[in-house]
Order: structure tokens, then sequence, then C-alpha cells
């Protein structure tokens, strides 16, 4: 028996809680605060969201920029012949291609570097960070205040990005016009690659009210808009809620796809993560110089 199988990476919403109005998101996505978060377009088709972090600093998702061509390989699993299409020629993409939208003004970038251990063969994708430098400056849009501690487990957290979007309890397929939605989160758990001894990932898990077979860590009760990440949400900002306002602690850099949690409560139960950005504060230091 040949199977075909197509490798592609689970592409999910901005989803919210069935029980919230979807205007609540797009509101909270809205304030001044999160100006700051843009989109990314890949020769004029929208492809990610991103952080700017100084007047012509941006941060996002290394995987944003990767760039190939589709493969052809057979596997063989319980004596069927498994045909499979893995990305071949992995490489960054041509900076001119890529522009970045802040508040409906287009920006060119002057160079775009990937977090080192990204690209390596040893090391893949591990390090989902990128560092733009714009051609110009962005002089309407206060940048993000970078996290530099270690103080993100248990914090309350909102997420910001330009995904496809839809209800969390509903398992038909969600709108993938991209939309401006923020949502709220808890950082139940910190892992991953390490560098400098410090976890490089942190992890959220999309609660359900009232369902706490859902809960995959950190308390079960979900926040006021709770919500996951989505495909499209990619290289958007993670911020840290404080009493002095909020601070970048990470860059969406995807999201996990448990097939028989989905078949049970649809995106609810699924976990999301994101590149923990103080963990990088000294490259990103670095390339600001």
């Amino acid at each position: 028996m040949i199977i075909p199988l197509l490798l592609v990476a689970q592409s999910r919403a901005g989803v919210y809680r069935h029980d919230r109005p979807e205007s609540d998101y797009t509101s909270l996505a809205a304030k001044p605060e999160f100006d700051c978060v843009g989109q990314v377009k890949n020769k004029g088709v929208k492809s990610g969201s991103c952080v700017l972090i100084g007047h012509k600093y941006v941060l996002c998702a290394a995987h944003v920029f990767k760039v190939s061509e589709t493969g052809r390989d057979t596997v063989y699993s319980n004596g069927s012949m498994i045909i499979t299409y893995p990305p071949i020629n992995e490489r960054v993409g041509d900076t001119r291609n890529y522009t970045f939208i802040f508040k409906g003004t287009v920006y060119s970038a002057k160079s775009i570097r990937l977090y080192p251990t990204y690209m390596d063969p040893a090391t893949k994708n591990n390090g989902d960070i990128a560092f733009i430098e714009l051609e110009s400056s962005v002089t309407d849009v206060v940048p993000a205040i970078v996290n530099e501690a270690f103080d993100e487990l248990n914090s309350n957290v909102t997420g910001v990005g330009f995904g496809a979007w839809g209800v969390g309890d509903k398992m038909q397929t969600l709108d993938t016009t991209t939309k401006k939605i923020a949502g709220e989160n808890v950082i139940d758990s910190i892992g991953g690659f390490l560098i400098n001894n410090r976890p490089t990932q942190l992890y959220c898990d999309f609660d359900k009210p009232g369902d706490t077979s859902c809960n995959k860590m950190g308390s079960p009760v979900p926040r006021n808009l709770e919500y996951i990440c989505a495909g499209g949400d990619s290289g958007g900002g993670l911020f840290l809620e404080t009493k002095n306002g909020y601070r970048l602690c990470g860059i969406c850099s995807g999201s996990g796809y448990n097939i028989q949690q989905f078949v049970k409560t649809a995106y609810y139960g699924q976990v999301m993560n994101w590149t923990r950005v103080s963990v990088f504060k000294d490259w990103i230091m670095n390339n600001e110089r």
C-alpha cells in the first residue's frame, strides 16, 4: 500500500474563548502599547508578525525567513510505503523580498540576522529568533521594552500578532484572513534548548472554562481573555504584564498539535511556545551596536 503524506506545519489560528466576543480580543490588540507589533510580508504575501524594539530594530521568529524547495522521499512503516515531501535546500530568504508594516507604513529591511544555532545542522531550529535592521526609522511607534530578567514563570502575559482567527471549540476551518488579535495566558512552564544554562522556550496551554481535562500544565483556570497563538502570529510578541507596563518577554515560535486532544476538545488543550527573549539579550544588544 502506498500512502501519500505531505509534511507541513500544522497551521493554527489566534483562537479565543468560545464564551467571549471576538471584539474583546481585537480591542485589546488595538491598545497603543501594542502598536509595536507589526506584520511581515514576503514578496507582498503575509508571512508573519514582528515586534519593534528600537526605531530601526525589529525582532521576529527565525523560521519566518527560512525558505526551501520540496523534495520527495519514501519511508516504510508496518509494511506500508509512505511517500513524504520534506523541505530541501533550506536557507535564509533574500532580504530584499521582505517588508515590515507598522501602523500602515511599509518599511524595507537593511539586514536580517538569524540566531546562529537556528540554521546550524547540529542545533537545527534551536534559537528561533531573528534581528532585523530597517532601512529607515519608525518614528510614530513607541518600541517595546525588552524583558531582561528571568522572572517569567507563572506570570500573566498577553500575546499579540497578525494571525488567522476563530473560536476555541470549533473544529471547522477557521478564518485565515489575518487579523490583529491579542489574548491572555500564563507562563506555565519554561524549557527547551539551553543557552548559557538557561532554557530558551516559554510554554502556555489553552485552558477551557469548566473543563479541567484540557489543562496540560499550570492552573486549569483560564484567564478572562485566554487564547492560543496562530498561523500568521509567528514572530509576534508575548508581553509580560507588570505594574509599570508591558515588557516583551517572548517571540511567537509556534504551537504543538495533539490530534487526540483536538478530536475531543478542538483547540482547547493545545500548547503554544515562545522564544524566551531574556536569554538572547546579549545577542540583541550586540546587534544594536
